[in-house]
Order: C-alpha cells, then structure tokens, then sequence
C-alpha cells in the first residue's frame, strides 16, 4: 500500500515539476528596453513565456501566457489609506499583469452554427523606439508587407528624425508614447498631458500630422507608475486623454521581451504564439529600443508564426477594438 501510494506522489511531483521546466520559469531581471535603472528582481521576472517547442508539445491553443513588460514588473506594496479616509484603499483595484478590462475582455465567438471561423487580426506594435535596430525592423516588415504601430518617444524622434518620416513614408503607424517616458509624470495631470502634446508637436513638426494613438509608459495600470506618481492619477489621465480625442491602448499579448535586457529569441517567439493562439484579435507587444536584438532576430519567425494560426496583419486607429487594463 505504502509503495503504491509513494508512486503515486511521485508521479504527481515530477508531473508538476515538467510542467513548471516546460513553461521556462527561470529568473530574469529588471529590462532596460522600457526604462533605465538597475537590474531588480521580480516576481514576474521568472515568467517568460514558452519556447516554440513547449508550444507545439502542448498542441497550441491554452491558456494566455502571462504578459510581462519591463514597466510592470516592479510589484511596490499598496500605499496606506488616503489621509481622511480609514480604511479605505489608496488607489483604485489594479488589474493584474496579462489581465484585460474593458472592451476587448473577451473575444468575438462565431455565428452559431455558421461553421465559418471568427477572422483574426493581429496588430505589431513596437514601443521605446526609434532606435538604431529599428531600421531592421522595417526592413523586416517591408519584406514580409506588413505595416506596424510604433509608439515613439520624444528620444527617439530628436535622434532618429529621419526614421520617423520614413516610417510614416511607408504606411506605418506613430503612436504617443510620451516625450520623456519619466514614470514621475504620473504625479500630476498638467505635467502628463503637456509631455504628451509636447511629442505630439515634434511628430506634426516631422510628418505633418499629430496623432490620436496613445500608449501609457508601462501601460494604463502601470505599478511602477502608481509606485512613482500618484496612486489615483492614472483613472484620472485616462478620463483626460479620452477627453482630450485620443484612444489608448494597451496589449492583451506580450513578446516578454522586456522581462529582461536581453530575452532569448526562443522565448520571444514562443510566448507570442502561446499568448495568441486562443485570439481573434492580437495587440502584440514588443521593444524596438536601444539593445533588443533578439526582438529583432525573433520577428520573422513570429509573423510565420502567426500567419500559420491564420492571422493577418492590420495596423492600429482610433477606431480600432482596443485593449484596456484601466478604464
């Protein structure tokens, strides 16, 4: 009975310990590709996702792999209650990392009975860049006759002038990603808007055209946001910016290529198809900032990737279903 029983344990144990190799759960530090700063630790640091050969072994479609950005992975504690009201939560609930809220918080199904599968777009957006990879990311997507949505910074833009009028030249999309990607913007409502309108000036200055396209620095429920503003600035800005004509947009599948300053391409291209294979309508995020080669190395084998799931590639507009964390 004893021997039995131990077997059984056993099993159990190394099932689970497989599961938990077969899902790359390894530690990674703090990412330079949505900020600067020392490597940290982080309880989602030893998250990225899994590498194409789990995906295949695991048949595909599953539960989304949890998303991971560089900007989220900092886990401050709660603040205390506001002064003048005991007990009472500082801040509003925070969606937790990979969760989506709002309008695109669940997919589409088909007409019952149609026997015709839901149509399945997929949106490449790019963050922190221009950069000097940047300009093998476009030939990348040039070759493959995809237009992307980038969502640029002010850095990039002053450094790079000459690649933001050639992206919009070949039917790329420019989002606001904020002028100086600073997390101490989320301290006031003024200083926030007037980073975004001050890039918005140098892309019209550029192109000729401002943008209604906004991505916050570490997305609409950023910790590391709420860790260095304040904890009810970030409903407020997302009142303004609609106020203000933009839309906002968050992602509901992340490269993890910021999980860490140099992910493998493996687990990039991995976490991708895992992330997107039970979507009708996928906001990749990846980096094209100074340093993500292997984002760079990963993109052709994520656009087979995902052509082979059967999606098509549509770039991002104000109209477009949306991925809120915040609304």
């Amino acid at each position: 009975m004893w021997t039995s029983r131990f077997l059984r344990i056993a099993v159990s144990v190394g099932l689970c310990a497989a599961a938990a190799a077969g899902c790359g759960q390894g530690g990674a530090g703090r990412s330079a590709g949505s900020g600067t700063g020392p490597a940290a630790a982080s309880p989602y640091a030893a998250m990225p996702g899994p590498s194409p050969a789990w995906f295949r072994a695991a048949g595909g479609p599953g539960g989304a792999v949890r998303s991971v950005e560089a900007d989220r992975l900092v886990e401050p504690a709660r603040p205390a209650a506001e002064p003048g009201r005991p007990g009472a939560l500082a801040g509003p609930p925070v969606a937790g990392p990979g969760a989506v809220q709002g309008r695109a918080g669940a997919e589409p199904a088909p007409e019952p009975g149609s026997g015709a599968a839901a149509p399945r777009t997929a949106y490449l957006t790019f963050d922190d860049g221009p950069s000097g990879l940047t300009p093998q990311v476009l030939s990348i997507l040039r070759r493959e006759n995809i237009r992307a949505t980038f969502f640029v910074t002010g850095s990039g833009v002053e450094q790079h002038r000459e690649l933001i009028q050639q992206m919009a030249a070949e039917g790329h999309v420019l989002g606001n990603h904020t002028y100086s990607h600073d997390y101490r913007l989320y301290r006031s409502e003024a200083a926030f808007m007037e980073d975004v309108h001050k890039l918005d000036r140098a892309l019209q200055e550029l192109t000729g055209s401002a943008t209604e396209l906004l991505r916050f620095p570490g997305g609409s429920n950023t910790r590391l946001g709420r860790a260095k503003g304040s904890p009810w600035m970030l409903p407020r800005l997302v009142k303004r910016v609609r106020e203000e004509g933009y839309q906002y947009f968050d992602w509901n599948v992340s490269s993890t290529d910021a999980a860490q300053a140099v992910q493998p391409k493996e687990e990039i291209v991995g976490a991708v198809l895992y992330a997107a294979a039970n979507k009708n309508n996928a906001i990749v995020l990846m980096h094209d900032a100074r340093g993500k080669i292997t984002t760079v190395e990963a993109l052709p084998e994520v656009i087979r990737g995902l052509r082979e799931l059967g999606f098509r590639f549509e770039v991002l507009h104000k109209d477009s279903r949306a991925v809120h964390f915040l609304e």
